[in-house]
C-alpha cells in the first residue's frame, strides 16, 4: 500500500503538469478569437468554462496559459541543469583549486533576489517571451551552480569517493559515475521547487503588464483581464488563479516527495 501511495504521489503532480503543457493540442477554440456576441458565456458544452469580455474560450486560454507558463519553466529549468551542472561541478575544489574570486563573485550575485534580474532585463530589453526566459534561468542557474559546488565539495570528502580514488579512478568518472548518481535527488528538488517560484514570477509580471506580450496567451494576462469583471463575473478569475496554485502545487509536491525520500 505504501509503495502504491509513493507511486501515485508522484504520478499524479506529473500527470496534471503533462496536461497543463500538453493540453494546448486537445484545447475546442481558438484561444485568440474573439466575438463579442458570445461574451461572458456561462459554463456549456462548447465553452466549459464560459468566455471572457471578448468571447474567447477560457478553457482554451488556460490550456494555452500552461503550454506558454510550463514551456519557458521547463526550458529555463532545462538549461539550468544542464549548464549549472557542468560549471558546478567543473569550478568545484574537487577540480579546480580554492578561488577566492569565484566564491565571492558567486555569494555575491546569489544574494541578488530572482525578481531583480527580470526588473533589469525586461527594462533593458522589454517584455517578452525571451526576455522572461533569459531573466529567470540566469537568476537560478547562478544558485544552482553554488549548490551543485557545494554538494560535490561535500561528497569528495566520504569514503565512497575516497576509495575511488585509491583505486585510480580519474576525475572525470569520479565526478559521473560516483558523485553525480548521489547529487540527482537535489538537483531534481531544487529545480522543482524553482519551477514553483518561476510560475508565480511570470504570473506576476504579467498581471502587473510586464509579462510575455499582448499576444501571447498566458495566466497572468488573463487574472489582469478578468479583474474587470470581478464584481459580475467571479468565477473568470478562479480559473486562471486554480491553474497558477495547482500547477505550482505539483511542483512542490514532488519537491516534497524528493526531499522525505531522501530523509528516509
Amino acid at each position: 500500500m505504501s509503495r502504491t501511495k509513493h507511486i501515485l504521489s508522484y504520478a499524479i503532480p506529473i500527470v496534471i503538469l503533462l496536461f497543463f503543457l500538453f493540453g494546448s493540442f486537445f484545447a475546442p477554440h481558438d484561444p485568440t478569437a474573439t466575438n463579442i456576441r458570445d461574451k461572458y458565456l456561462p459554463s456549456s458544452a462548447e465553452y466549459p468554462f464560459g468566455t471572457d469580455a471578448l468571447g474567447r474560450c477560457i478553457l482554451s486560454r488556460i490550456l494555452y496559459g500552461g503550454w506558454t507558463t510550463l514551456g519557458i519553466v521547463l526550458g529555463g529549468s532545462l538549461i539550468v541543469f544542464l549548464l549549472g551542472t557542468v560549471i558546478g561541478m567543473v569550478t568545484s575544489r574537487a577540480v579546480m583549486k580554492e578561488n577566492a574570486l569565484i566564491d565571492g563573485l558567486i555569494n555575491a550575485v546569489t544574494a541578488i533576489p530572482p525578481i531583480a534580474y527580470l526588473i533589469v532585463f525586461i527594462g533593458a530589453w522589454g517584455s517578452g517571451a525571451k526576455t522572461t526566459l533569459v531573466a529567470l534561468t540566469v537568476s537560478y542557474i547562478l544558485r544552482y551552480i553554488k549548490l551543485v559546488r557545494t554538494r560535490t565539495d561535500m561528497e569528495m570528502g566520504k569514503a565512497y569517493v575516497m576509495c575511488a580514488i585509491a583505486s585510480g579512478a580519474s576525475k572525470l568518472r569520479i565526478m559521473l559515475i560516483h558523485i553525480f548518481p548521489n547529487l540527482i535527488a537535489e538537483m531534481i528538488r531544487f529545480l522543482c521547487l524553482s519551477c514553483a517560484d518561476m510560475i508565480l514570477a511570470i504570473t506576476g509580471f504579467s498581471f502587473i503588464g510586464l509579462g510575455l506580450g499582448d499576444n501571447v496567451v498566458d495566466w497572468g494576462s488573463m487574472i489582469l483581464d478578468a479583474r474587470g469583471a470581478l464584481v459580475l463575473h467571479p468565477t473568470m478569475i478562479l480559473y486562471p488563479i486554480g491553474a497558477v496554485i495547482l500547477s505550482t502545487l505539483c511542483f512542490n509536491v514532488i519537491g516534497r516527495q524528493l526531499t522525505t525520500k531522501e530523509a528516509e
